[in-house]
This record gives structure tokens, C-alpha cells and sequence, in this order.
């Protein structure tokens, strides 16, 4: 690891003096709260959420480059982003940034437009939902200690989805793309600014049948509508006024049940006749109302009030022939050969399936504030708070069912809330203070968090589904002090040094240390990050070197990523580090031709430095490597621009991965297999206003497994093509 650093430092330092950049991702976000409103995006955008490094943010230039839907494509032009593919759609994400879990970005802050938007962060923070990534202006990854602000994981970083803004003047567009697969995107936007009053209104539908095959036959896709709408009013030039609503509608026929390893060798996209029932039903809708306000030249005021329901059932296979899901992955089991009959069977007895409706709610709300000055002696200071409550309302059931000519017949009716039946929630109050000022040429940027988090569980357990009788309950406060500082230091006018130390946190839910028989302790973690960058203009290079300690490693036993226990535990001592390396330059821009080029390198190494034997982790021996963190990622964007045609190559390599820890050689179905994708985009300028794309996405049709959570082997989604056209007036 040592010597491919210093190799990659002199490769860093040799472009350095060449690099030249050609998109506005390099533009910071940091707006003034007020100012913003001339700026195109929301009126407190630019409080919440300030520092954007270049390397971080995928622009609206970069995303028109490809039009993904899916936000692992997306994110994963970014160094130090991890993915784990799971339905191949992106549908349900799992994203981990600098070695933290991706199971269903449970480590993460995920956030829109700087407000915290997962279901139940606090509660239940492992969540299937994300924001729908097609939709979205630009998407923003912060990592290191300019985040620590944002909380209440700390770790990683924060995915913020930057929604489309209010545009200044009359705008209207219409955009369809049509594909492989039956998929079809209609995206619709129309808004305006008229003096004091602005608006926007979007809508946005995604659908596709899906590009797995169905044994028997059937839809293996999703339809998924989204409708936003912003409303703003500007009271004056000094204070500001918006309201925000939002809607998202999915129906996705979409199963937990992967392929066997031999299954999956025969035939990649194949899904078991057993699933044919499976689909996730889910709503979701989110409110808020912004205020910004600025009481001087030198300081402003921002404040949010928001409020996210999100509703879903996943009703899905859960048992079969009594058995788990992962006895897919066990042929050797007595217990499989049974179990592997059904999967396509014609005919089988009463009751030999149980499909589970995975019911749930969740409910957030919160008020975040902050307050901006700027001091005369250099001092930029922000102070802010934010204080939320949220919920999970878990209400299950378990059908059970018979196949019948090749057709699951329900036999017997379950009695809803006999499966899970239970409340979690939680409460938190957060301060934060980051001041940032000048020490010579030093630049310091200093904060600390505070955050007190009460989680709470009511079970009615499965025998009383009218909530008639009173729950058992649990509670647990816990409070945190987070610190966190940069120094930067310039090397000339356009190349600076730096160095950032913060504290790791990650809350566990309500089965917590003190309301169990066995205690789980919050994760934490020291972090360390140094980084070398270069910055003229729109050029960018930047090298960072990251060291994550982990005191307390937290894991959660969800169904996704393990057996469904939904019990935590603790890994003990684990360490992370690697470097991220992110270029931009251009090849050539002789006035009529440009070939700009992007790379995206990350290196890491994931070891436990504790044994230890765990339900969750297992057996696990000093030195063996965390599961899901592949070694290297590596991004390579090419563009060519000639006239009015844009092409844009995109090359994403993915090492192999350990499905669980261990160390030595990766095999059998713990191997994750080394990714190359390979995607394309064309655009051509019909007129000023008319914009015709073609795409095609996995060229060269990378078929290896992706993934093997949850219960089996995974594919990619195989070679696809679209073509769409973009309408402004």
C-alpha cells in the first residue's frame, strides 16, 4: 500500500501542472443564503451545506452525459464511493463511503437538498428508500470532517440529492427516452420566476418489465412517479420564503431471492417461479417549508421545517418448505434438496411457501436552523441545531401458500400483525458550531457536534395484532460530542496541502446497551484524512490519503445482510485506510474538437484487529478483511465533443469482494466477482433547443456476480440501449 502511494503522489504531482477541467462540477455550491435566490437554487442550500470539493459532486453537465436512473452509476464516478449491487436497477441502493457498510446505506446521511430525508434515521436507519436519482439537478457526496455538521453518522459521509431548483426566467422541458426492456422515461419540468413569486413543478416517470426471466413468465420491472412541486416568495431582497412538496408512487415486482451458483452459471438472469408474487409497493411524500433571512451584510439566518412518510409492503417469498432463504447458497445441506424442488415446481403441498408482507411506516419531522456571521477579524462562523423525531411502525403478516399448476394459490390466510408487530422511534436534539478563519496563509476550519439521542421500542410481539394489551417497551438515551478540523495550507496560488481529523459516530437503534441482555455500544471511530490538491479555475486534481480507526465496528443482523434478527452487534477494533486520487484534464481543445478525460481511483485496506466469533460477522480472526469493500475502484470518463455531437465513454472497475470476512484467496460463494462496466452516450444538438441521446449501458455485457446478499447470487443488468430526445420552450 505504501509504495503504490508514494507511485500515485508522483503521478499526482507530474499532472498536476497540466490538468484542465470542463464541467461545472467544480463549482462550489457554497451560496449565500439570500444571494441564493439569484443563483438558481434553494434559498438555503448554500447555508447547510457549504465546502463542496470538486471530486465530490456529479454535475448536471455529467449526469445529461449518461441520463442514469440508477444511482449506483451515478455515484460511482466519485472516489472513496462503494456500491453493492442488489436488484441490478438500482432501485434499492447500497452505498458505503470510505469503507463504512453499504447494506442499504444505513451508514450514510442521506439527505435532499441538505435535509435529512431517510425514513427513520435514528429508528431504523436501514431503510430501503432513496430519493428517485433521475430527477435530481446534481448529486453530492461529503466525506471527512467538513460533514460532521450534518450527523448523526459521522463515519463515512452524507449523499445529498440536489433536487431540481426554481429557474430565474420561463422554462419548460420535456425529455423521453425509450429502451431495452420496455423502459421508458418521460421527465417533464416547467417553472418561472415573476418578480417576487417563483414556481416549479416536475414530474417524472420511470418504468421498465425488468431484464430478469421470470420462470413461467411475468413482469421482473417497476413503475415509479415521482411529482414535485416548488413554490417561493421573496419578501424582499433581504428575506425569502419556500415551500417545497414532493411525491414518490413505486410499484417494483422486485424479490430478496437470488440464483444458486449453478443456477446462476447456466443462466444469469434467471428468477425462481417461487418468487412469481413478490413486488414492493411503497409511497412516499415530503414537505417542507424554508426561511432564510439575512439581518446584516454579514450574517444570515436559515431555517427548515420537514416532514417524510414513506409507507411500503414489501410482500415477498420468506420460507420455503419451512427453510430459509440462504439455503440457496447451501447445496451441501441435507435440508436442500426439498427446499430446490420448489423453486419451479408444477405442483407442491398446501402451505409449502410463506410470502411475508413486509408492512411498514415511517414517520420524520424535524426543524433545523442555522445562523451565519461573518466577523470582521476572518471568522466565518456557523452555528445551527436541528431537532427531530422519527418512527418506524413494523405491522407483518405471513401468507402461506401452494403451488398449483405453476401458479402460487394462497392456502392460508395469516392474520395482519402476527408476524412483527412492533414500534420503534427515537429523538434527537443536535448543536453544532464550525468556524472557519486564517492563521497566515493557513486556512483552519473548526467544529464540533453534540447530539442527544433517545431510541425507544414498543413490542406487542405476534400474538396480540389489535395492539390490545400493553407492549413490552425499551429505552436509551445516549449523547455524543463529535469534534472535527481541517488545516489547509497553500503551496502556491493554485496547489495546497491539507490535513482533517474528525470523530466517527454511528447511533445503534433500540436494541441498544442497557434495555438487552446483550450490550451493543454506539460505533465510533478517530478519523484522519491528508490530501494534496491543485485547483485553477475549473481544473482540479486531488490526492487524499484516509485513515479510518475504528474503535467499535456496528453491525446490523437486517434481512438484507443477514438473517433478519434485526439484532446489533459490535466488531471490535477495525481499521480502514486507502488513498482516493481524482483527475480531470483535457486531451485536447483545439477550439472545433475537445477530448476531455476524468479518473476516479481508490485504493483501500479493511481489516479487523480483533478475533472474535459473532452471530453476524462469524468467526472472525485478526487481520481478515471486512466483507463488501473491494481493494480497488477505479472510474475513467472519456469525452469527445465535435460540433454539436457530445460522446461520452464511461469504464468502471470494480475488484472482487468478500461476501463475508476472512483472509487468502476469495472462493466459492463467498466471492464477489471483479467488475469491468462499460457505458455510452451520444447527444446531438438538432437545433438550439432539441437535443437527441442514444445510450448504451453495460457494452460489453459484464455477466459476472455482482452481489449475494440478500440469499444468493446476483446479477448485473445486462447490455441495454435507450434513445430519448430533450424539448425546451
Amino acid at each position: 500500500m505504501r509504495k503504490m502511494v508514494l507511485c500515485v503522489m508522483l503521478l499526482s504531482v507530474t499532472f498536476a501542472q497540466n490538468i484542465v477541467a470542463d464541467s461545472d462540477s467544480t463549482k462550489p455550491i457554497a451560496l449565500d443564503a439570500v444571494e441564493v435566490l439569484a443563483n438558481n437554487t434553494s434559498i438555503t442550500n448554500g447555508m447547510f451545506l457549504r465546502n463542496a470539493e470538486p471530486s465530490d459532486v456529479v454535475s448536471k453537465t455529467e449526469l445529461e452525459q449518461f441520463n442514469h436512473t440508477d444511482i449506483h452509476r451515478i455515484v460511482g464516478r466519485i472516489p472513496g464511493v462503494y456500491i453493492s449491487e442488489e436488484d441490478g436497477l438500482g432501485l434499492r441502493p447500497n452505498i458505503g463511503v470510505r469503507g463504512t457498510g453499504s447494506s442499504r446505506m444505513e451508514k450514510l446521511n442521506v439527505m435532499e437538498d441538505g435535509i435529512i430525508i431517510a425514513p427513520a434515521p435514528y429508528a431504523s436507519p436501514a431503510a430501503y428508500y432513496s430519493p428517485t436519482a433521475g430527477r435530481m439537478e446534481s448529486i453530492e457526496v461529503r466525506k471527512g470532517s467538513t460533514q460532521i455538521k450534518h450527523g448523526p453518522f459521522t463515519t463515512g459521509g452524507s449523499l445529498n440529492y440536489i433536487s431540481t431548483p426554481i429557474p430565474m426566467t420561463q422554462h419548460n422541458s420535456v425529455s423521453l427516452d425509450v429502451g431495452s426492456f420496455g423502459k421508458t422515461v418521460l421527465h417533464a419540468k416547467s417553472g418561472n420566476t415573476m418578480g417576487k413569486f417563483g414556481y416549479l413543478v416536475e414530474l417524472f416517470n420511470d418504468q421498465t418489465d425488468g431484464f430478469k426471466e421470470l420462470d413461467g413468465g411475468g413482469d421482473t420491472g417497476y413503475t415509479k412517479l415521482d411529482f414535485m412541486t416548488k413554490l417561493r416568495y421573496a419578501f424582499s431582497d433581504a428575506h425569502a420564503l419556500e415551500f417545497k412538496y414532493s411525491m414518490t408512487d413505486e410499484i417494483s415486482n422486485e424479490t430478496y431471492l437470488g440464483l444458486s451458483e449453478a443456477d446462476y452459471s447456466d443462466n444469469p438472469l434467471r428468477r425462481y417461479r417461487a418468487t412469481a408474487l413478490d413486488e414492493m409497493d411503497a409511497d412516499h411524500s415530503q414537505v417542507t417549508l424554508s426561511y432564510a433571512i439575512k439581518l446584516a451584510d454579514n450574517m444570515s439566518i436559515a431555517v427548515v421545517g420537514y416532514s417524510n412518510d414513506f409507507a411500503r409492503n414489501w410482500y415477498k417469498l420468506n420460507k420455503v418448505n419451512g427453510q430459509k432463504l440462504s439455503m440457496i447458497a447451501k447445496p451441501s445441506d441435507a435440508a436442500f434438496g426439498d427446499f430446490y424442488l420448489l423453486m419451479n415446481a408444477q405442483d407442491s403441498a398446501d402451505d409449502a411457501y410463506r410470502i411475508k408482507a413486509n408492512n411498514r411506516e415511517y414517520y420524520s419531522s424535524g426543524i433545523q436552523a442555522v445562523l451565519n456571521v461573518r466577523t470582521d477579524g476572518g471568522h466565518d462562523i456557523q452555528a445551527g441545531m436541528r431537532i427531530h423525531s422519527d418512527e418506524m411502525d413494523r405491522f407483518q403478516w405471513e401468507d402461506r401458500y401452494g403451488m398449483q399448476s405453476g401458479k402460487l394459490v394462497m392456502t392460508t390466510a395469516a392474520t395482519p400483525g402476527s408476524d412483527s408487530n412492533r414500534i420503534d422511534s427515537a429523538e434527537a436534539s443536535a448543536l453544532y458550531v464550525e468556524d472557519r478563519f486564517s492563521v497566515g496563509d493557513m486556512i483552519i476550519t473548526a467544529g464540533a457536534r453534540y447530539e442527544e439521542i433517545t431510541v425507544m421500542r414498543d413490542d406487542w410481539g405476534k400474538t396480540d395484532p389489535d395492539r390490545s394489551e400493553v407492549p413490552t417497551d425499551r429505552k436509551h438515551t445516549m449523547t455524543v460530542l463529535v469534534p472535527g478540523f481541517s488545516v489547509e495550507y497553500p503551496l502556491s496560488d493554485t496547489q495546497s496541502i491539507s490535513l482533517g481529523i474528525h470523530k466517527g459516530f454511528a447511533p445503534p437503534g433500540p436494541g441498544t446497551s442497557g434495555v438487552t441482555d446483550e450490550a451493543v455500544d454506539p460505533e465510533t471511530s478517530m478519523n484522519t484524512e491528508l490530501g494534496f490538491k491543485t485547483n485553477e479555475g475549473l481544473n482540479s486534481m486531488e490526492f487524499t490519503y484516509f485513515m479510518n480507526n475504528y474503535d467499535n465496528l456496528l453491525g446490523a443482523d437486517t434481512a438484507a445482510a443477514g438473517s433478519g434478527t434485526d439484532a446489533l452487534y459490535n466488531g471490535g477494533a477495525v481499521d480502514v485506510s486507502g488513498f482516493e486520487l481524482y483527475l480531470r484534464r483535457m486531451l485536447m481543445d483545439n477550439g472545433s474538437v475537445q477530448m476531455p478525460v476524468e479518473l476516479a481511483l481508490t485504493k483501500t485496506n479493511a481489516e479487523f484487529q480483533e478475533s472474535f466469533d459473532s452471530d453476524f460477522f462469524g468467526d472472525v480472526s485478526k487481520g481478515d478483511k471486512l466483507a463488501y469493500v473491494p481493494e480497488t475502484l477505479m472510474s475513467l470518463n472519456l469525452g469527445l465533443n465535435v460540433g454539436k455531437t457530445e460522446t461520452n465513454i464511461s469504464v468502471k472497475h470494480t475488484s472482487e469482494m468478500r461476501a463475508t470476512p476472512g483472509s487468502g484467496k476469495i472462493e466459492g460463494t463467498n466471492k464477489i466477482d471483479a467488475q469491468v462496466l462499460v457505458d455510452l452516450g451520444m447527444s446531438y444538438a438538432l437545433q438550439d433547443n432539441i437535443k437527441l441521446n442514444v445510450g448504451i449501458k453495460n457494452l460489453m455485457d459484464d455477466d459476472g456476480v455482482v452481489g449475494r446478499r440478500p440469499y444468493g447470487a446476483r446479477p448485473s443488468m445486462p447490455r441495454s440501449f435507450s434513445l430519448g430526445v430533450d424539448y425546451t420552450f
